[in-house]
């Protein structure tokens, strides 16, 4: 697969913590703007220890400081939150909902950012600022639904997590739409879009976004 014609930014959250994004925006875990409330869905160690981690320079600084999205959808993060894999909490896909944005939101917003060729965290993922870096990446695996590491490729499962890094803050007017399990998640952000005045389009993908069998 080559580049994609736009680059999309997936982010996942429960949707416990919507109506403070779409009234705040989304802002990192050290940020005093952050959401005093918010349910954690992920990996309570992953991100403890990436505080510490320098990010690219430029924009410097450390990963806390940034606000992760996956370069493609269904992560295998998102698959150990729908089974509750490795010590982490289990959540039904109805209550997760994707924030997704794109690099055009981004540099329409002028936000400084930098970019991976898979997890953040791995010593072997490289770090990259330049949008011409983008041809690096491997986009076939990032897009893939089998991301599983063996003899073929050992880096398989950290490519499929390649990230975008956004220093800082996202706006919620750089959200292109709001990605859905099912009818049931659909209704209810809909009624939080409208409690927030606010018009985000809603797509209900399970087969592109979500795990359909688990």
């Amino acid at each position: 697969m080559s580049l994609p014609g736009k680059i999309w930014l997936y982010r996942i959250t429960h949707i416990h913590n919507l109506l403070y994004i779409l009234q705040n925006g989304i802002y990192t875990s050290t940020s005093p703007h952050f959401d005093p409330n918010y349910k954690n869905i992920g990996d309570s160690s992953l991100i403890n220890y990436r505080k510490g981690l320098d990010a690219c320079d430029p924009p410097g600084g450390k990963l806390s400081e940034y606000v992760p999205f996956y370069l493609g959808p269904r992560s295998p993060m998102l698959y150990q939150i729908a089974r509750g894999y490795e010590d982490i909490p289990k959540h039904a896909q109805e209550d997760i909902v994707y924030l997704i944005s794109s690099v055009d939101q981004v540099e329409a917003h002028n936000l400084s950012y930098f970019f991976t060729d898979g997890h953040a965290r791995s010593d072997t993922s490289a770090y990259y600022n330049k949008k011409e870096d983008f041809d690096r990446l491997d986009w076939d695996t990032i897009y893939s639904t089998h991301w599983i590491s063996d003899e073929t490729d050992l880096r398989r499962k950290s490519k499929k997590q390649s990230e975008l890094l956004v220093k800082e803050h996202l706006p919620i007017t750089a959200v292109d739409y709001i990605g859905v399990f099912n009818k049931t998640a659909e209704q209810k952000v809909s009624d939080l879009l409208a409690e927030a005045d606010l018009n985000i389009n809603i797509r209900i993908s399970p087969a592109k976004l979500f795990y359909d069998h688990l």
